[in-house]
């Protein structure tokens, strides 16, 4: 029988923990990035002139539908989604 240690060493330890938590932090970052967009893509795409949506949706890879929804969720002052998530 094999006597029980830990497969792991300190330092391996230490480096997956701030590789996690480097990944803990970007992941954060880019929640807070894709909220920034959505609600300037909703901004914009609240804009009354013609063909506004589809343009928002076009430069930033969405459907036009999607930036509608972003766009009436601007004007109802509704925070996206990563906000209500938060805020849960």
């Amino acid at each position: 029988m094999r006597a029980a240690s830990d497969p792991l060493t300190d330092a391996e330890k230490t480096d997956l923990d701030e590789a996690l938590k480097a990944v803990r932090r970007a992941e954060e970052t880019l929640a807070r990035a894709q909220a920034h967009l959505n609600r300037t893509a909703g901004r914009i795409g609240s804009a009354d002139r013609y063909g506004q949506k589809a343009a928002v949706g076009r430069r930033v890879g969405w459907s036009r539908q999607h930036v509608t929804a972003l766009a009436n969720a601007y004007r109802a002052g509704e925070p996206d989604q990563e906000e209500r998530t938060e805020a849960a």
